[in-house]
């Protein structure tokens, strides 16, 4: 008898133990990544180059990682607004960061900045970088030079994204380096190009992105473009280096970035997926058609680029006298 309920004992210990192993373990199921909705944070308004190319990401991503992955529009405050989400979102990998350059010289151009650019965010990729901003206009001139005799003739105004932006430091380093003086005027609304085609503004500094179906179409003119070669989106538009200002180099990068001290491996997932995404035929067309160019940069790689760019813009924004501290 002592032996017969010994073996029954044992026998639904057996059971419960198989039966156990047949299903998946709690712990397992917690630790699966993604099993819900990615955000992806942009800070500025849809159908500009951040938020084409996060949209585009966006589609490539919910295809390999099996779970959607969309684009949230969080304009506003030159990117602090959207920054400011992330910084203080969950570190658990749902919510990512699309963002420019501006990031980093917010840094230095914004009087109380609610983060640190560099400590409360985890790099994860440069996604890409640009050919340059398109000098556009639709004043009656046809090249740089008549442009710079026009501004000595009579005051011009710019349009920027904002104090800071990458529009803004473009337009102050045209001043430094042409020796004319013009007014910037801030938008941060998509207006800012509808402006410029009717005269309300004089030029602007634009995303070749955006630039390119603009003059394509005849609605406006690109006269040249402030990176170090010409952008395949328009050809013929030669480089301010190319006219002769040889220091003159102001270039956009593309990144993403989670809130700090997301774990390394959902961190390391979304890289891989996002370095994946890039070499895609549809990625590369999107790239081509925007006057970007890939990268794909490590975590690491991503976080020493970052370091550089913030000593970067301390120097270049000091010299434009944009820093406010």
């Amino acid at each position: 008898m002592r032996h017969d309920s010994i073996r029954r004992h044992l026998g639904s210990l057996l059971l419960g133990a198989l039966a156990c192993a047949a299903l998946p373990a709690a712990g397992a199921r917690a630790e699966t990544y993604p099993d819900r909705t990615i955000r992806i944070v942009s800070p500025h308004p849809a159908s500009v180059a951040t938020d084409i190319l996060g949209r585009a990401l966006a589609q490539k991503l919910s295809e390999s990682l099996r779970q959607p992955v969309i684009v949230e529009n969080r304009p506003g405050a030159n990117g602090i607004i959207a920054a400011g989400l992330i910084a203080k979102a969950a570190p658990d990998g749902y919510t990512l960061h699309i963002t420019t350059g501006a990031h980093i010289a917010n840094a230095f151009v914004a009087k109380e900045l609610p983060y640190d650019p560099l400590r409360d965010f985890a790099p994860v990729t440069q996604l890409a970088a640009s050919y340059g901003l398109a000098l556009i206009t639709n004043l009656p001139v046809t090249s740089v030079p008549e442009l710079i005799a026009l501004a000595k003739q009579k005051p011009l105004t710019y349009a920027t994204n904002g104090v800071g932006n990458i529009t803004h430091v473009a337009g102050l380093l045209f001043e430094a380096r042409t020796g004319v003086k013009m007014t910037a005027v801030p938008y941060n609304t998509p207006a800012l190009t509808t402006d410029v085609m009717t005269g309300t503004v004089d030029l602007t500094f634009f995303s070749v992105a955006g630039a390119a179906p603009l003059v394509k179409a005849g609605k406006i003119k690109a006269l040249a473009v402030t990176g170090p070669r010409r952008s395949p989106s328009l050809p013929d538009t030669p480089t301010l280096q190319e006219l002769g200002y040889t220091d003159f180099d102001v270039t956009g990068w593309f990144g993403l970035l989670f809130p700090a001290h997301t774990p390394a491996d959902r961190i390391d997932l979304i890289y891989r997926q996002s370095a994946k995404a890039l070499e895609s035929p549809e990625m590369k067309r999107v790239m081509d058609v925007s006057g970007m160019y890939p990268v794909g940069s490590s975590p690491d790689e991503f976080a020493a680029f970052l370091r550089k760019d913030f000593d970067y813009q301390d120097h270049l924004l000091g010299e434009l006298g944009l820093k406010v501290h």
